[in-house]
């Protein structure tokens, strides 16, 4: 008996599927498995890399015989469906599938069977707060730095350094994405930094991005010393890194900046993160996804 559990999106998304997979297997005392495919079901969703091999997470990709006739199903999206909508109560079917409901914890997914396939982004630390500490040893890489990623390392560490996270990309280059997301405004970067400004002494900025000649034109305004990051997507488990290597961080409405501001250990961190997570969205609500002692700007 195991747990399936989706993984798709880019680096910060897969982090929370495996948190909440290694967090709900630890509760139900079962083993899980990661569905790394991109079905056609998902083919409204920008494919990302499957980055998790990148760090010391126990990876146990889902094969089509952990899966029985899941794998069929989940390809004809309008069979599926019914099957779900009109079968699945009959519990005919296994694994039995349960689709996150809502942004906000639900206790509900550890009262599943032992068998069932979980699909959803679960984004909320309180999934996983029990076993926090082995989420933080196994998120780390498995090969050292860069020689560039190494230079910055050495620099954050001398500074009072402070990481910003601007992601753009298919926020702005894909329309769905735009509409849901958006990014996040200049308003909302310089009341941040003002707010760091008036906290931290002698900050240093180091600027994340998967735009980086963006960054380099609009950051121009900075009156602190900053640092463009040029790493890019494929070093994306290094900029993580990097993240979290900082005294302070400053994140966009992005996941991939909450796990870098998240594994920053430090006890006196300033986490910024923006109080309005989606553009279209102002209902849903996601008290849950921001941690308590983070500042909502």
């Amino acid at each position: 008996m195991s747990i399936i559990v989706k993984t798709y999106g880019g680096l910060g998304n897969q982090l929370f599927q495996y948190a909440f997979a290694r967090a709900v297997s630890t509760r139900l005392k079962t083993d899980f498995f990661l569905d790394i495919d991109v079905s056609p079901i998902y083919k409204n969703l920008r494919v990302h890399k499957f980055s998790l091999k990148y760090f010391n997470t126990t990876i146990n990709p889902a094969k089509g015989s952990n899966m029985f006739g899941f794998v069929w199903l989940k390809r004809h999206k309008k069979i599926f469906n019914f099957i779900y909508k009109y079968i699945r109560p009959r519990r005919i079917f296994s694994p039995f599938y349960y689709a996150e409901k809502t942004f906000t914890l639900d206790q509900r997914v550890f009262l599943q069977g032992t068998t069932t396939y979980f699909d959803g982004f679960w984004q909320t630390e309180k999934y996983f707060k029990d076993i926090e500490s082995e989420i933080r040893k196994e998120i780390t890489i498995i090969k050292p730095l860069s020689e560039y990623s190494q230079v910055i390392s050495d620099e954050i560490k001398r500074t009072n350094a402070i990481s910003l996270h601007v992601r753009r990309t298919d926020y702005v280059t894909h329309a769905e994405s735009n509409t849901f997301h958006g990014i996040c405004s200049p308003e909302y970067y310089r009341d941040a930094i003002a707010y760091i400004g008036n906290h931290v002494s002698l900050p240093n900025f180091f600027i994340f991005s998967d735009d980086y000649e963006w960054v380099v034109e609009n950051f121009k305004f900075l009156q602190y010393p900053y640092t463009c990051i040029k790493n890019g997507p494929d070093k994306n488990y290094e900029d993580l890194t990097l993240m979290s290597q900082c005294k302070h961080n400053i994140i966009a409405n992005s996941s991939f900046s909450w796990w870098g501001a998240w594994l920053n250990s430090k006890n006196d961190k300033i986490v910024i993160a923006p109080k309005r997570w989606f553009a279209n969205s102002p209902k849903s609500n996601t008290d849950d996804l921001l941690p308590a002692s983070w500042i909502k700007l």
